[in-house]
């Protein structure tokens, strides 16, 4: 095809116009056509892109605000973390006063006594993430990371471990020591002290290895600190005898009872009853022969009677 001829039809009140089209006027017509079709479709792409682009980005800003408030909290509460712990050190240092344990310093510290290095830490005395003269009085704490926060934690919980160990053994040990009366009795009184005496039965000066609590005959006998009854049996001296080992190398002995309550091997407390006041054995008289042996010695029972 040579030529070509494109008819044009107006409106009803225009005329017919005619042209004619060689073989490279088509061409270049179509190629016109065909650039221009592309354009407007590579134009369109890049304005959807640009259109999703967009959107990415508002996205984008809007997750970035949330995350921005989101880190804004969790500062703050690293921040309350932060001052927790310091409070918690704080109550820590008052126990140990008052249990007379020695101090335990920051986590912080203990690891740079390790020789460990790091451009974190300045390598002075008391400076660190966590140490009590200086971290928390730091306005720039929280440039510190969470993870040493957390360390910390650790560390302390340790140190409460060590401190509860402690109140328990001094609990167990106060516990076994003994502190009250061995007779339950308003008007129990000691007639025998601890010490050299005349034996009032044969008159010679005899060492008297413990007290005499007199109180009217089968008055309570009560064990003077938590133990285990190692004997509970006759005695020609004492008559009916009880032993009590009560650990941290304590013992006490209660003898002339007229019943004994207890066997051999029971566990007590502080306060049971164990026996009731009697007069049996070598004795003048109703009364409780009562003993305190402090690792394997015998001492005066009264510098035990508390109440």
């Amino acid at each position: 095809m040579d030529k070509c001829t494109l008819i044009v039809v107006p409106h009803p009140q225009g005329s017919v116009r005619t042209f004619r089209l060689g073989r490279w006027h088509l061409r270049l017509y179509i190629g016109a056509l065909g650039i221009l079709c592309l354009s407007c479709c590579m134009l369109g792409l890049t304005i959807g892109k640009l259109l999703h682009q967009s959107r990415q980005l508002s996205n984008l800003h809007a997750v970035n605000e949330r995350l921005r408030s989101d880190i804004d909290s969790q500062a703050e509460q690293i921040e309350q973390f932060a001052a927790e712990m310091e409070s918690l050190i704080q109550f820590e240092g008052q126990i140990r006063d008052l249990t007379g344990v020695p101090p335990r310093r920051s986590a912080a510290d203990d690891t740079r006594q390790g020789g460990q290095g790091g451009g974190e830490y300045s390598g002075e005395e008391g400076v660190g993430p966590l140490a009590e003269t200086s971290f928390f009085n730091n306005p720039m704490r929280m440039s510190w990371p969470l993870s040493i926060l957390m360390v910390e934690v650790r560390y302390r919980k340790d140190t409460f471990r060590e401190l509860i160990d402690v109140v328990t053994r001094e609990r167990e040990r106060l516990a076994s020591t003994p502190c009250i009366w061995p007779v339950d009795a308003p008007d129990a009184w000691i007639s025998s002290g601890f010490g050299y005496r005349e034996d009032p039965l044969n008159g010679k000066r005899l060492f008297h290895e413990g007290i005499d609590v007199v109180a009217p005959v089968k008055s309570p006998v009560r064990a003077t600190a938590d133990g285990v009854v190692t004997f509970a049996g006759w005695d020609a001296g004492l008559g009916w005898l009880l032993t009590i080992n009560h650990g941290y190398g304590y013992k006490t002995r209660y003898g002339h009872n007229h019943k004994l309550l207890v066997k051999k091997g029971q566990r007590v407390r502080r306060g049971d009853v164990i026996a009731l006041e009697g007069s049996t054995g070598r004795t003048t008289g109703p009364h409780v022969h009562y003993e305190v042996i402090c690792n394997g010695e015998k001492v005066n029972p009264y510098r035990y009677l508390v109440n």
